[in-house]
């Protein structure tokens, strides 16, 4: 039997990274995967995002392990483009129980060399894109009364400012808020909502914002390294789907309201 056997998770930037690793993982262990992403480029980041066949193979991915898959493609800025890919979810699987909401962009720049376009696109990917599938899942997890898990990628960066990282770092913070206060607000009714916190993590968001800075990738790596007190430079990003399963699994169905940091012990330095 696994961890999730019966259950149905949404999962946010499922195309490729961590979303791929969540949705395998969480397959594994018996749950059916509704995997979303864009799949197309934006005007920002300055890197190339996901594209329809890395969205594809985290469905084929899932199906290996025994489990449903249903591929959606919706920008997770448009409530009625989240709206519909909600419906088409309880639709295919008749229920949401987990969410995790991982659609995420990072870039790097002085905070006043930030365009005003930048600024916005950062925050309504990472912020406003949790808020809007919480809004549109909340509804399904209440009217099925039977509880359910949240779970939002935040980021080390979540926990402590980043010199030259000001507008991820505010939307990453941003995410704890929404997270605590929907803890609060859906507790009574048995659904937990928690943020997690990894360091860098092995993913082609990093060599992307080595380019868009114009920094050598080895330089970008080192920086990294050297904020761990653990000897490594990134972290897999099945290290951050192990807690993420946890945190959907009933071994922690009395976890609410947590930042639950996978840093390689940054936050010690």
């Amino acid at each position: 039997m696994g961890k999730l056997d019966g259950k149905v998770a949404l999962i946010t930037g499922a195309a490729r990274g961590q979303g791929r690793a969540h949705a395998v993982t969480m397959a594994r262990e018996g749950a059916d995967i509704a995997a979303l992403d864009l799949c197309e480029d934006l005007p920002y980041p300055r890197y190339a995002l996901a594209r329809p066949e890395d969205l594809g193979e985290t469905a084929a991915q899932v199906r290996t392990q025994g489990r449903r898959a249903l591929q959606l493609k919706a920008d997770v800025r448009l409530a009625d483009a989240m709206a519909a890919a909600v419906a088409e979810t309880v639709a295919a699987f008749g229920r949401i129980d987990i969410l995790v909401c991982n659609a995420g962009i990072a870039d790097m720049a002085q905070s006043w060399d930030l365009t005003e376009d930048w600024w916005d696109i950062m925050i309504d990917v990472n912020l406003k894109g949790c808020w809007l599938a919480t809004k549109f899942v909340v509804p399904h997890m209440l009217a099925g009364g039977r509880g359910g898990r949240i779970i939002m990628t935040s980021s080390v960066a979540g926990l402590r400012g980043q010199a030259g990282m000001a507008h991820y770092s505010a939307s990453k913070w941003g995410v704890v808020g929404l997270a605590q206060s929907l803890a609060r607000e859906l507790a009574a009714h048995g659904i937990t909502v928690n943020t997690l916190h990894p360091t860098g993590v092995d993913t082609d968001l990093i060599p992307g914002m080595a380019k868009a800075a114009s920094m050598p990738l080895e330089e970008l790596l080192r920086a990294i390294g050297d904020g761990h007190a653990l000897p490594v430079t990134l972290i897999d990003p099945v290290e951050v789907s192990q807690a993420a399963l946890w945190l959907a699994s009933d071994d922690a169905r009395h976890v609410t309201g947590q930042a639950l940091a996978i840093d390689a012990g940054r936050m010690l330095r």
